[in-house]
């Protein structure tokens, strides 16, 4: 008997960044569409990733910045000649740093090249790195862009000191947070975390699927008309694999047809013994693995209460006040550095500074439920 196991195993992997065919920029992953995928997997695959993130960002920059002392400063933050003005921007940057590890903006510099006066926020995952580093291509689809209006536009990155030619009014101010051995582009910081990430959605997938079908079991099928040919063999388990593989066709019906008896192909149901207690444990590990990956020190500023927590004020500021020095001080302190940077060019010299994040308790009760 030859034996074939459908294998739908998909291991998360490490992106590749090269240089593209052409020559003309380095690509971010193997189809150059690494952040298309975190996007993707932010806002369609994990809930508790995407409240996480979301709850980040509420708490790094969702309460602006404090209030200038200066009118420079004060002008800066406005960024009148924008439909957006720099509170509104810094949420956006916040967010493609949580979800890529990296953010950009348009700087936009005055007629003679000696001031900024406009600063708009750039999708970090529409820009690419020329092969020199020195340019950034922007495309509104990287996965399309043979269409013309995706068609790569090559802007200089922010350089000072080049603005007083005239193609160089408009520049892209391109950051973001390298790690050890990884060149070009950044992964983000949870990417160690991400096959528990795509296991919560993979989980809820399979239960939807399997309740939509009735909760019937998976089987083995045994086709009894004698061993085939290689080349017929792989063709069958390529169509059988792509009919049934997958997580989204769990408890799917098969129809098969055969002549006679004695060539009727044999299903033998394979039942998954204690599969609740085991996705309970699975679901348990999951979330403990997700928080970890994301640096969380208190599930409970997330919504998710711990056993033996009580949940009072008390404990939840406190829980705050960690989570701010360990996490949130950090975040802003990149988000505010990258900000002055660009301020100074403005003509501001006060600090550009994100408030602590604060708990309205007025609008909560006392007991966390």
């Amino acid at each position: 008997m030859e034996l074939k196991i459908l294998n739908f195993d998909k291991e998360v992997l490490r992106p590749e960044f090269k240089t593209s065919k052409n020559g003309k920029w380095i690509e971010y992953g193997a189809d150059n569409n690494y952040p298309a995928y975190l996007l993707d997997v932010f806002h369609n695959k994990s809930n508790k990733h995407k409240a996480i993130i979301s709850k980040k960002v509420d708490m790094t920059s969702g309460n602006g910045f404090v209030k200038p002392q200066t009118a420079e400063l004060d002008a800066f933050i406005k960024n009148k000649w924008n439909s957006s003005d720099l509170e509104q921007i810094s949420v956006r940057l916040n967010y493609d740093l949580e979800i890529m590890n990296g953010f950009a903006m348009f700087i936009k510099w005055s007629i003679d090249g000696n001031r900024v006066v406009e600063v708009e926020w750039l999708p970090f995952h529409k820009c690419r790195l020329s092969e020199c580093e020195t340019r950034i291509l922007v495309s509104k689809d990287w996965g399309n862009i043979r269409k013309s209006e995706n068609k790569p536009v090559a802007y200089p990155r922010f350089n000072p000191k080049s603005t007083r030619e005239k193609e160089d009014k408009t520049q892209v101010y391109y950051h973001v947070e390298l790690s050890n051995g990884i060149d070009y582009y950044p992964l983000p910081y949870y990417s160690s975390t991400l096959n528990w990430i795509e296991l919560d959605y993979e989980i809820s997938n399979f239960h939807l699927s399997s309740t939509r079908n009735g909760f019937n079991p998976s089987f083995m099928l045994n086709v009894a008309t004698g061993i085939p040919s290689p080349e017929d063999m792989d063709t069958a388990y390529r169509q059988l694999e792509r009919k049934f593989a997958g997580t989204g066709n769990a408890s799917k019906m098969l129809v098969t047809y055969s002549e006679g008896k004695e060539q009727e192909p044999t299903l033998t149901p394979i039942q998954a013994n204690d599969s609740d207690e085991r996705f309970i444990l699975i679901h348990k590990e999951m979330i403990t693995e997700i928080f970890i990956g994301h640096s969380v020190t208190s599930p409970m500023l997330f919504g998710i209460r711990e056993a033996g927590s009580l949940g009072g004020k008390s404990e939840l500021l406190e829980a705050l006040a960690i989570f701010q020095s360990t996490y949130i001080s950090g975040k802003q302190t990149i988000i505010e550095k990258e900000l002055n940077k660009i301020a100074a060019f403005a003509g501001v010299t006060e600090e550009l500074i994100l408030k602590d994040y604060s708990i309205d308790f007025n609008s909560i009760t006392e007991e966390i439920k």
